[in-house]
């Protein structure tokens, strides 16, 4: 546990442990990792256990070229050592856009099934193109024609990625109201609730991408498919979103983010690094204590002070 008063640094140690672990940071583009009169950074730490130990770097050269340890991918690099992290902002994923709880939801499946990224990356690239075609607002005609490839491509992959949020999505839904429980102490009832744009088949999203044309036309964009999609939080039937207190909301993301670590370790064989940034705002002593006693894992905890832990502390 880094304790401390706010302004001292607190997040800047957890910072520097997810640029490491992840090639970047959560809260700046890499350019404002780096001190205006500098002209390199750079992060090394020896991590392990038992059975392996691993130097670890990541860095920005005089040269300006990003240094990810020895990899030249740094997706390949974030795969070696799992980390879930809990960071004030995550509470955007309950009150923000639909692109936060999507970004949720794939993150989480890249870490469990290797080919998720590949599936993802070439649906971007797909949906790139055809909406470049909708910007230059040929005929719906010569549209048709220009988009039929870009549509197969979007058709197959679109539904792989649906699908497996969807089934990601009802295995939280197995265990989010224990993880909650344990949290407020209470009886609650927590669902999450997955809002597809189209059934999640290929032949479904083929068509109403062919539906839509002449809209997407004047819209200049793409308006069907799992970059459209988003899910619901609901507590006691009740939408988190719209009723939710503030404890609640933060409740609520600490249950998707114990999930989200027991999921990853059961599905990977190998338990994240918890960080937790600040996580203890609005909770009450019970609730804190609650989230430090409910997984032996290695955790990392950020707060301006904490008592009745047995952690180890360091003061800033």
């Amino acid at each position: 546990v880094i304790t401390g008063p706010n302004g001292v640094g607190k997040t800047n140690i957890l910072e520097a442990i997810y640029v490491l672990m992840q090639g970047k940071s959560f809260r700046d583009s890499d350019d404002l990792l780096m001190r205006y009169d500098q002209e390199w950074w750079k992060v090394v730490a020896d991590l392990g256990d038992i059975q392996r130990e691993m130097r670890y770097q990541v860095g920005i050269l005089p040269t300006k070229q990003l240094v990810v340890g020895d990899k030249k991918n740094r997706f390949t690099y974030r795969q070696q050592i799992p980390l879930v992290l809990f960071e004030p902002d995550d509470l955007l994923m309950i009150h923000g856009s639909p692109g936060a709880r999507r970004k949720h939801l794939d993150n989480i499946l890249q870490l469990i099934e290797p080919d998720y990224r590949r599936i993802l990356t070439r649906y971007e690239r797909a949906l790139l193109q055809r909406n470049n075609i909708l910007k230059r607002r040929p005929s719906l005609h010569n549209a048709a024609d220009a988009v039929f490839a870009w549509d197969i491509v979007l058709a197959e992959y679109g539904a792989t990625i649906m699908n497996k949020r969807a089934n990601l999505v009802e295995a939280i839904n197995t265990g989010l109201s224990d993880y909650y429980r344990e949290i407020s102490g209470g009886q609650e009832k927590v669902d999450i609730v997955y809002r597809p744009t189209v059934e999640p088949n290929s032949y479904s999203l083929a068509a109403q991408l062919t539906r839509k044309l002449e809209n997407d036309l004047m819209r200049g964009s793409t308006s069907v498919g799992p970059h459209r999609d988003d899910t619901e939080y609901y507590i006691d039937t009740k939408t988190a979103k719209n009723t939710a207190s503030r404890g609640e909301v933060r409740s609520l993301v600490l249950a998707l983010k114990l999930f989200e670590l027991d999921y990853i370790g059961s599905n990977r064989g190998d338990t994240p690094l918890f960080l937790l940034d600040d996580v203890f705002s609005e909770l009450d002593k019970r609730r804190q204590n609650a989230v430090i006693s409910f997984k032996q894992v290695q955790t990392i905890i950020t707060s301006v002070a904490i008592s009745n832990t047995k952690a180890h502390r360091i003061e800033l």
